[in-house]
């Protein structure tokens, strides 16, 4: 009896290193010039091969409404200044034609619905010029997720006191949203869920993880607007709070939180994935030096960008990291 616990002891272990274990990643990260004022729970969007970073909360842990511009080729960070829209964290933004979209997110009490902001603008990056369009239908603005489409916008999947999946499509040409019924066309997933991540590859829309009583490792395609697929879950531990950049082939997924719920313990993680949409495969790809919440990701060209976003200490940092496959 003793010898068969023994060996089963062994299997157990061989068979939870044997599920765990990945390829070492090979790619190598490059540090970026910090940003001259920390962030996290800040937004991110590119135009014409300069990156943007909108609000966020500083390194005081006050919200701001200032907007930031990144230059790759001279590794470089200008202020541009306080924007129109009010302070927040967890906005959402998508690019269309040149032109950004953005709004929504949160500021003040989790226990008021006003806290949670419906306003949503157009900005024009060559003239700095803003416009203020229809609000958002609902109050679910904490973390939504956003797509850029055809002449259309596609937001969701945000939270206001609870989790919801509400879905609209924006129609840019006529400013008007309407709501969508996504259908879930696999048993399960995507749950009501905050706090995940997505972009557009391909023309393709991809969106998982997340939140709801844990965190989640779901990864599906909105296919034709109207209907979720399921594709290959995401490997590794499951996860919240991370972010996702797409260059021309891939998307890669990077960091975030594991979090099992009230009686667990979390866990921030640091590695970066890489997703194929032709393959629906993942590949660990790379290793941050430490993990990070609250951060951003954004692609310019082939070279992928992580960084900002809180450490493992709760601690805002200024450092942002780029790699190329």
């Amino acid at each position: 009896m003793r010898v068969e616990r023994y060996i089963g002891l062994i299997v157990a272990v061989w068979l939870l290193v044997s599920c765990t274990n990945e390829p070492e990643p090979g790619v190598t990260l490059h540090e970026c010039a910090p940003m001259p004022s920390p962030r996290a729970s800040a937004t991110t969007f590119v135009v014409d091969g300069q990156a943007y970073v909108f609000a966020g909360r500083d390194s005081t842990g006050s919200s701001r409404n200032d907007l930031w511009r990144y230059s790759p080729e001279t590794d470089t960070w200008e202020d541009l200044g306080e924007t129109p829209l009010r302070e927040r964290v967890h906005a959402a933004a998508c690019v269309a034609d040149g032109k950004v979209y953005i709004g929504l997110g949160f500021l003040g009490r989790y226990s008021q619905d006003t806290s949670y902001l419906q306003d949503w603008w157009e900005y024009t990056p060559q003239s700095q010029q803003w416009k203020q369009l229809a609000n958002y239908p609902n109050s679910y603005t904490d973390c939504a997720t956003a797509f850029s489409g055809k002449g259309e916008l596609y937001v969701g999947y945000g939270f206001c006191w609870n989790y919801r999946r509400d879905f609209f499509r924006y129609d840019i040409a006529s400013d008007r949203w309407d709501s969508i019924d996504v259908q879930v066309a696999f048993h399960g997933y995507p749950t009501r869920s905050f706090g995940g991540t997505g972009c557009t590859c391909q023309d393709r829309h991809f969106m998982g993880t997340g939140f709801y009583k844990g965190s989640l490792n779901w990864w599906a395609e909105l296919v034709d607007g109207t209907h979720w697929e399921a594709r290959k879950e995401v490997p590794g531990r499951t996860r919240t709070l991370a972010s996702s950049a797409a260059t021309e082939d891939y998307i890669y997924l990077a960091a975030g939180m594991h979090y099992g719920g009230v009686n667990t313990t979390g866990e921030i993680l640091r590695d970066i994935r890489r997703y194929d949409p032709r393959t629906d495969q993942w590949a660990l790809v790379a290793m941050l030096p430490q993990g990070i919440i609250n951060h951003v990701s954004f692609a310019i060209g082939s070279r992928v960008y992580v960084g900002l976003g809180e450490t493992e200490d709760w601690a805002i940092t200024d450092k942002l990291y780029y790699f190329e496959e």
